[in-house]
């Protein structure tokens, strides 16, 4: 195994895949170092200076130390002379682990690392759709595990664009799927109690005119998760959901996949299943429309009601929720 590169610049905004860079480095110096300490220095504070100065001095036993800086682009002056002195004659003892966030400042200070032969790693935003299916999709390879594209599709629109959240679901999937690979039908049932999640769930079976499917989900959700939350997700899901057939009605069938997923902000293979959704609901708007009417009603009662001392008790929203999507799913 190679040495560890004396400098790592972590360059980006996207905080769960900064948090993953700088433990990987930091993991990969202990590997072969296990005795290395680490310090953690803020750039951006007025102590910054005297912390940064203080944790690279030489030490009486020459004890390792991996020196993690953040906050790089907020850097006053005076830090970034103590940083490009370090940089010029680094301690032999010494580790930098760079943090700038890929905003305006720092730029001169950036340039300075660069130079000084900073191994870099990018993570800037990941946007949503199809980049971050993509990284759903090495967060499972880093794993080594393989995965489906349906499994990979049907989590990213389970968990939603939360890539924390998203990687914590791929390492439970991972820890408790023995199976090789991991299905949607794993995704699906290990997320089953997850009130959200079962909502979106809820939500394909009413607009896709399922009203059997969506009944015993909803009852299912309840009786394996968190009965008090399934209405209110349940019922956003639905309206979310339905916005998003509206607008791809709206764009017409000359639109490209590639385009509709730009405007919508969803991956491109969800445009598909959108528009079979549109096709089963346009032939007659005022059913569609209805429906909104009842979906807004729903939604008033699953928060607390319409009108002082309407607020309903967990039976009550679950009834009003199951009456709501066979309504809906049967028009």
């Amino acid at each position: 195994m190679s040495d560890p590169a004396r400098i790592t610049l972590v360059r980006g905004g996207e905080q769960a895949l900064v948090d993953r860079a700088i433990a990987s480095t930091v993991a990969g110096i202990r590997h072969s170092r296990p005795d290395v300490d680490r310090e953690s220095v803020d750039a951006s504070t007025d102590d910054a200076v005297h912390e940064f100065r203080n944790v690279c001095a030489p030490t009486l036993f020459g004890s390792d130390v991996i020196v993690v800086v953040t906050g790089l682009q907020s850097a006053e002056d005076a830090f970034a002379d103590a940083l490009t002195e370090v940089l010029a004659d680094q301690p032999e003892n010494v580790w930098l682990v760079l943090h700038h966030d890929a905003t305006a400042g720092g730029k001169k200070l950036l340039g300075a690392v660069r130079a000084a032969g900073a191994s870099e790693v990018e993570c800037l935003a990941v946007k949503k759709g199809k980049a971050a299916i993509e990284v759903i999709s090495q967060e499972f390879a880093r794993r080594k595990r393989r995965a489906t594209s349906d499994a990979i599709n049907v989590l990213y629109e389970s968990v939603g664009h939360d890539l924390p959240m998203l990687f914590a679901a791929v390492g439970q999937l991972v820890a408790d799927v023995d199976d090789d690979p991991i299905t949607d039908v794993h995704v699906h049932a290990y997320f089953a109690g997850v009130a959200d999640v079962a909502g979106w769930q809820i939500a394909d079976h009413v607009w896709n005119r399922r009203p059997a499917q969506a009944l015993e989900s909803v009852r299912h959700a309840a009786a394996t998760g968190n009965a008090s939350g399934v209405g209110v997700m349940s019922v956003l899901a639905m309206m979310s959901a339905v916005r998003n057939i509206i607008r791809v009605g709206g764009l017409g069938p000359g639109a490209s996949d590639a385009d509709v997923a730009r405007e919508l902000g969803i991956p491109p293979w969800k445009v598909s299943s959108l528009r079979q959704q549109w096709s089963r609901w346009s032939g007659d708007q005022r059913r569609l429309a209805a429906s909104l009417v009842e979906l807004a009603d729903a939604e008033a009662l699953m928060k607390g009601g319409l009108e002082p001392g309407q607020a309903l008790d967990v039976e009550q929203k679950l009834f009003e929720l199951e009456k709501l999507v066979v309504s809906t799913g049967g028009r």
